[in-house]
């Protein structure tokens, strides 16, 4: 993540690039905020904890750390603010792609085509390391949790981006004054007013003071001379007689390194201490010889996250008609290590600057000397000296398609201004900014409304002007503040206001977003059977299809590109009219508005499509869906309509679901599911989650059973109660602490059937999960995966420990039952081993088997041989 190599020159050039920061127990006079950076957080939290990841996730631990780490932070004296990715940006989708064949895909490949006895191996599981599928929805759900508790009122915030997260986190980190806590090299390249560095994660170093009493006594000469009549022993030696010690106490100190505090929950008397080293843009630039304005070019030049590397190039290259080559492979040599190639950037800028400057105080003796008046001369110089091959040997088009792409990522650094009026002189927030998160706008923390990104794609319907209707005024008990609705009054813009406010609480899936921002769909990749269909077709595409309806129903999703380039080949070849002045119509106008009219009832009729981007063999692929209507949808899926929503129906067009009172969207949701049944209305919570994804999962694979009879395979992927019951037992609500402590501490064999049935019903727990912030019901269903152990489930699938008796495991497992007893399969029963017994002596056969000569003595042979 971050500029390529740049981590590594800043490790190399510590002692003049950093400064060091110390926080101690007890400073909560003086508050220092820092801004996290969410995924960084979870992906160095799992590797400092060393959590097993080929079980499935241990997130009941992932969030006691969760806690933990947040609780230390605010201890020694920060004030945390979180900041999570928001939807992907369409040019980083090569990098994405790249990424997940490289880690998830490949990885997953590797690990099923390797011996269960050498991937077993702590170093195999090591280098094959995948992110579990749930961790960024159970990492959120705690951190929110904690956010409720009064003990972290306004020191602790969680802000979800617009888009990317790390400007948006240098953005905010300049309004509040603060720092930038992460893992990704961009924090040092990134820079506003008021932000004040960027502190690695695996560069924090721990300490826990502990008091120990010890015993203090006077010097050995005092005691030996403070008598006379100390007893002598037959060799000569005196013995020495201490005086009555006095107690003392002496500090015992222990070092952690990275993210994970030394554990002082048990010792109250402990003082924690935090060591930090921290980066500014301006130490760097310095040290580079270069302004800190062109940093963000220096990372364009030497490779980010926006220019990809080879194979992303080569990724995109396919999707497009011109060749998209690697700029590694255009700029630098090979043998060069990734420091020598920032340097080499650095002084190629460098030196087109001093010319440039020269040039200037000498500009009469040097007409012919090239002057660089823009950013964009910048870019085509830096890159004309880079190029390892001569301009002119390029071919045509290929130096301004570089160009562009070096000016395109460069832009990617920009930041919203702002004027500061949040900060004060010495960098503190004011306490009606702090309490209002310092936001930059009513419904933006750094963006004004206008220029909001969020807003802007949310917006689909942005020229309607309707009445809300009374019917569904309070259709939802959790009302949006009147800021997220704009200028709008229509229901279109009341769902958006709904999206909007449950996005900026963490209520709504940032994936989502991207369905409506660029109309694709990105599943969390984990480990599966490669040889298999991927579950995020057999197992999620239905749902998402269904809350793609929704989505396209209540806010509009955007037109499919394929859908725009040919309505641009139509408008070429259009015929217009010539018309002469003495043909004026005076119904013209009105001829032309009913036209107008007539062709956005047919962009309206069009199929919208969504891109799904999902495992296809052993690689990453885009598949293009078609969003069914609405009203097929609500057909197929028998769902009733409210009498309420039927009768305030306006102007034929049915109101948004996501409007609907909560019973109702309530019924859409069990009914989609195929479990509106009595015992699983019943649930509650997110164990009602967790019914559902077992219902669901259950029903697809034995849908997919029938649809193709004989096939053993299908078949086999069947689930039986016993599965079903030990995923439910997976869960710490059905299990006490000893039990939760012997799971933790066991080592339980990984099978590949158990592999995939987590994949399986991880897959049904992310969709269902977003079906539900869909159709916003969050609240009602919440992700049960905070309490979940992937150890304890395939502990249970393994040794059966889920079959002991338990009421709650027996209620849960009722209610995925019921209405779909036959969708189970039956239980497999290995044949028991027999002991063999010892056997007979074989009898002779007097009968000779058929097709074997009878043996002949040697007597008999040389009487054949005399005859």
């Amino acid at each position: 993540m971050g500029i390529l190599g740049l981590t590594t020159y800043l490790r190399e050039n510590k002692a003049t690039l950093a400064h060091t920061l110390e926080f101690a127990d007890g400073d909560d006079e003086c508050l220092t905020t820092v801004v996290v950076d969410g995924w960084s957080f979870i992906y160095e939290l799992i590797r400092c904890a060393d959590l097993p990841w080929v079980y499935g996730g241990e997130y009941d631990v992932f969030c006691k750390l969760i806690a933990q780490v947040v609780s230390a932070w605010i201890r020694v004296g920060l004030r945390v603010v979180f900041v999570f990715d928001g939807p992907y940006p369409r040019i980083k989708f090569p990098t994405i792609i790249a990424r997940s064949n490289q880690t998830n895909i490949h990885g997953g490949l590797l690990f099923f085509r390797t011996s269960a006895a050498a991937r077993s191996t702590s170093r195999f599981l090591h280098e094959t390391s995948m992110l579990p599928p749930l961790a960024y929805n159970v990492c959120i759900r705690t951190l929110l949790d904690l956010t409720s508790n009064t003990q972290y009122h306004h020191l602790l915030d969680v802000h979800f981006a617009d888009e990317e997260g790390d400007p948006y986190a240098v953005a905010l980190a300049g309004r509040l004054g603060a720092y930038v806590v992460g893992r990704d090299s961009d924090y040092v390249i990134l820079n506003t007013e008021g932000y004040k560095g960027y502190i690695p994660m695996d560069e924090m170093v721990w300490h826990a003071i502990s008091s120990i009493a010890v015993s203090e006594t006077d010097s050995v000469n005092e005691s030996i001379y403070s008598g006379a009549d100390e007893e002598v022993d037959d060799d000569g030696f005196q013995k020495v007689r201490r005086p009555k010690a006095r107690k003392r106490t002496v500090a015992e100190q222990r070092t952690g390194r990275g993210l994970l505090p030394p554990d002082v929950s048990n010792e109250p008397s402990a003082r924690l201490m935090l060591m930090v080293a921290v980066y500014t843009p301006a130490s760097l630039a310095s040290r580079l010889e270069l302004p800190v304005s062109l940093l963000s070019l220096l990372g364009a030049l030497v490779g980010n996250d926006f220019t990809g590397t080879s194979e992303s190039a080569a990724l995109l290259s396919a999707q497009i008609s011109s060749p998209r080559r690697s700029l590694r492979s255009l700029f630098f040599e090979r043998q060069l290590t990734l420091v020598q190639r920032i340097t080499r950037v650095a002084k190629t800028l460098h030196t087109i600057l001093a010319t440039t400057m020269s040039s200037h105080q000498a500009a009469p003796k040097r007409r012919n000397r090239r002057q660089i008046g823009s950013v964009m001369e910048l870019i085509d110089a830096a890159v004309t000296a880079l190029l390892l091959r001569p301009p002119d040997t390029t071919a045509a088009g290929e130096k301004e398609s570089i160009v562009e792409r070096i000016a395109e990522a460069t832009l990617q650094y920009a930041l919203p201004r702002h004027d500061g009026r949040d900060t004060s002189e010495d960098g503190s927030v004011a306490e009606e900014d702090r309490e209002q998160g310092s936001w930059a706008s009513d419904i933006c923390a750094i963006h004004a409304h206008e220029s909001c990104p969020l807003f802007a794609f949310l917006s689909h319907h942005q020229n309607e002007r309707e009445i809300v209707s009374h019917a569904y005024d309070a259709a939802n008990g959790d009302e949006p503040h009147p800021r997220y609705f704009g200028d709008e009054q229509g229901p279109h813009a009341r769902v958006r206001a709904l999206y909007l406010s449950a996005y900026r609480r963490g209520d709504l899936d940032p994936h989502i977003l991207d369905v409506l921002s660029t109309g694709t769909a990105w599943s969390r990749l984990f480990l599966e059977h490669p040889d298999k269909e991927t579950v995020s077709r057999s197992i999620g595409r239905p749902i998402r299809e269904w809350y793609y309806s929704l989505l396209e129903s209540g806010i509009g999703l955007p037109r499919h590109p394929d859908a725009d380039a040919n309505e641009e080949e139509n408008s070429e070849d259009e015929l217009i009219d010539v018309v002469e002045e003495s043909d004026d119509d005076l119904l013209a106008p009105l001829r032309g508005a009913l036209e107008q009219l007539g062709d956005q009832e047919d962009a309206n009729g069009v199929q919208k499509v969504v891109t799904e981007y999902i495992r296809r063999g052993t690689h990453l692929a885009a598949e293009d869906v078609i969003v069914p209507p609405l009203d097929a949808v609500l057909a197929k899926l028998s769902v009733p309509i409210p009498v309420s929503v039927q009768q305030n129906t306006q102007n034929g067009s049915a109101l948004p679901v996501q409007l609907w009172e909560e019973n109702a969207r309530m019924t859409f949701l069990f009914c989609a599911l195929s479990s509106n049944v009595p015992s699983a209305r019943r649930v509650r919570g997110a164990q009602l989650a967790a019914v559902l994804a077992v219902r669901w999962t259950v029903m697809r694979m034995h849908l997919r059973a029938e649809e193709s009879k004989g096939n053993k395979d299908r078949e086999m992927e069947k689930w039986t109660k016993d599965e079903a019951r030990a995923f439910l037992a997976a869960f710490s609500w059905t299990s006490t602490k000893e039990d939760l402590a012997e799971a933790h501490d066991s080592v339980v064999p990984v099978q590949e059937r158990n592999i995939q049935l987590l994949a399986q019903v991880s897959m049904a727990a992310e969709c269902i999960g977003q079906l539900a912030q869909v159709l916003l019901l969050a609240d009602l269903v919440p992700s049960p995966m905070p309490v979940f152990s992937g150890r304890r489930f395939h502990a249970a699938l393994t040794d059966g420990t889920a079959q002991s008796a338990n009421t709650l495991l027996d209620n849960l497992l009722a209610a995925c039952v019921e209405g779909q007893e036959n969708a189970f399969a039956e239980k497999i029963l290995k044949p028991k081993k027999e002991r063999k017994k010892a056997a007979a002596s074989p009898t002779p056969s007097k009968v000779r088997p058929a097709g074997q000569a009878r043996k002949q003595s040697v007597f008999e042979i040389l009487s054949g041989l005399d005859a």
